[in-house]
């Protein structure tokens, strides 16, 4: 008893972790979301486990939507490089496995969270914090798949708390290990998504400059000190160090194609900016933060516009504006250099996002808010330590109610999501409650997977299959057909052809029962057989022929042409050690 009166909140985090453990990892190899970017990656990664490290690229995945006349610009590739461990660690190339990185860093995240807010909060309330954070509806789902933006909110985490104990801690030795942890942290989420490289460059040193005071001219006398100047040295050198490894394939790449990545950077930095009045865009901004930060927080507001939820977001805007008020409140008052730092931090973590988001508030989607999905946990903290000091132990019980209420609520949104999943692995169904792209369907890996396995069954020997799909599933139908241990099977696209060994498949959306198949074939005069049909879930796949095995001369599939190679690779770089 006295072990657990002591140790109370070590294992409430305890149990926490073993709840969001499961929440995250529940039926995910059936229910993976598997599209385009995801596939992608794994055919990346397949080839790079069957050749070896050479086969690893120096650079990462293309930032989204952005469209560059020479070129796009690409992240940097430790994204990649977790999928080739786990793949490693493993000994597999299962979609599954690819995105175990991502499940274990939002894993990680939470402890990591507890740790972040004692810096500030007092027990009880920074286990409230985490609480909310590990259940949070849009949080989980975001935990549960491979993408590049996915682990930044670990390692968003990791960096500021180094940075504050950096700031914080006098003794040299931890004080250099602090400034590496940030780095560490800062390094690796630099690379995750183009918001994560501004939010952690830009507001570490803007807390930096605060923590330093270097609006006082005495600060700045300060800095030019013989052993300031020297300790500065130190730090900068094991800072430029860290960052130096890792980003050595991105220099080396820019360096073997002329710059070409840099170039397309600073070009992406106004391609995305729309061309509206500024007024537009920051009530846009407004809107849309407040929209998915209820989100966060409550799991409602995932359908339509802000004043179609204005109860929720009443509720949210309240907490942000309560908390910015009393972080800016506190400030002023607070004695403690850690906690005065914290405050600050806060307040920068949300208002350089506000900056951030400005230029392209016609255009935010959830993904975008992983840099912040802390941040309203961490407000609704501030809310809480003020109405304890101001009434003390019966505000407990207030704050516990609303932790609870909160949690309760995106539980039941995280059941109800589990319930349409379930639902969309054997019916035609709409997933009302996926928020990862725009598109509402519930296709997964498990359906995707039960597709590719019926039509390579129904393949004879010699011959060549060919297949029509939505073009977000054509990547992923593609990996999992050339997955199978078998190097003979010819796998194309849908084409015009009379290839007298070639066998159809169409995959369409089963909610049509069928009438999809003729209108995507441009075969509206039933000039087709439907040899056979079987339903996945969500998906209709069926083995089709046609007269004189051609097909209708207006039938085009998009091809995924996946552009021009622009990347360099290890192989290219050490040919003696890896081979070409």
């Amino acid at each position: 008893m006295d072990v657990l009166r002591k140790q109370w909140a070590l294992l409430s985090l305890f149990a926490l972790v073993v709840g969001a453990v499961f929440v995250r990892t529940y039926s995910l190899d059936e229910w993976l979301y598997f599209k385009m970017d995801q596939a992608r990656d794994a055919i990346l990664m397949a080839d790079v486990l069957e050749k070896g490290p050479g086969a690893l690229p120096l650079l990462g995945p293309r930032v989204g939507a952005v469209e560059l006349q020479h070129g796009f610009l690409r992240l940097g590739p430790i994204y990649y490089y977790f999928q080739y461990v786990a793949g490693l660690l493993f000994h597999s190339s299962d979609p599954v496995v690819f995105a175990y990185p991502d499940v274990f860093f939002s894993i990680a995240a939470i402890p990591l969270l507890y740790c972040f807010a004692r810096l500030y909060f007092r027990k009880h309330h920074a286990l409230m914090i985490t609480v909310m954070y590990a259940f949070s509806f849009l949080i989980i789902q975001y935990s549960r798949f491979a993408w590049n933006p996915n682990s930044l909110q670990f390692f968003i985490l990791l960096a500021f708390y180094g940075l504050l104990r950096f700031l914080n801690d006098d003794r040299s030795a931890p004080k250099k290990w602090w400034l590496a942890v940030w780095a560490i942290g800062s390094a690796i989420g630099s690379q995750l998504h183009f918001f994560g490289f501004f939010s952690l460059l830009g507001i570490s040193g803007l807390l930096i400059g605060f923590h330093l005071a270097l609006w006082k001219k005495s600060s700045w006398i300060g800095l030019f000190r013989k052993e300031t100047l020297r300790q500065g040295v130190v730090l900068f050198a094991l800072v430029f160090g860290i960052f130096a490894v890792f980003y050595t394939p991105v220099v080396i790449s820019d360096t073997l194609r002329g710059g070409e990545n840099t170039r397309n950077f600073f070009e992406a930095l106004g391609s995305k900016a729309e061309k509206r009045p500024l007024i537009e865009k920051v009530q846009k901004t407004v809107t849309e933060n407040l929209k998915y930060s209820c989100l966060l927080t409550t799991s409602g507001c995932y359908t339509g516009d802000v004043k179609d939820n204005i109860p929720l977001v009443s509720v949210t805007g309240f907490i942000f504006f309560a908390g910015i008020l009393l972080a800016i409140r506190r400030i002023r008052n607070e004695q403690n250099a850690l906690r005065r730092d914290f405050l600050m931090l806060t307040l920068l973590w949300l208002g350089v996002f506000l900056v951030l988001t400005e230029p392209v508030s016609f255009q935010l989607r959830p993904r975008f808010y992983i840099v912040i999905f802390a941040v309203p946990f961490l407000f609704l903290g501030f809310l809480y330590e003020c109405l304890e000091e101001r009434f003390g132990k019966r505000a407990l019980l207030a704050s516990l109610a609303i932790t609870v209420g909160i949690v309760a609520i995106n539980t039941r949104g995280t059941l109800l999501w589990f319930g349409e999943q379930a639902k969309a692995q054997t019916k035609a169904t709409t997933v009302k409650r996926t928020l990862i792209l725009k598109a509402k369907d519930g296709v997964t890996l498990g359906q995707l997977r039960g597709a590719a396995d019926w039509m390579y069954a129904r393949m004879k020997p010699g011959n060549t299959l060919y297949y029509y799909v939505k073009p977000e599933h054509e990547r992923p139908i593609k990996f999992l057909l050339q997955s199978k241990n078998d190097a003979s099977p010819r796998i194309e696209l849908l084409t015009i052809n009379a290839d007298p060994h070639a066998q159809f498949f169409t995959i369409t959306p089963a909610s049509n029962e069928g009438k999809d198949i003729a209108k995507k074939l441009d075969r509206n005069d039933g000039e087709f057989s439907v040899l056979a049909s079987r339903q996945y879930g969500e998906l209709l796949v069926s083995e089709v022929d046609f007269p004189g095995r051609v097909l209708s001369d207006t039938f085009r599939h998009k091809k995924d042409s996946g552009g021009e190679d622009d990347r360099s690779y290890w192989k290219d770089v050490l040919p003696a050690l890896f081979g070409k």
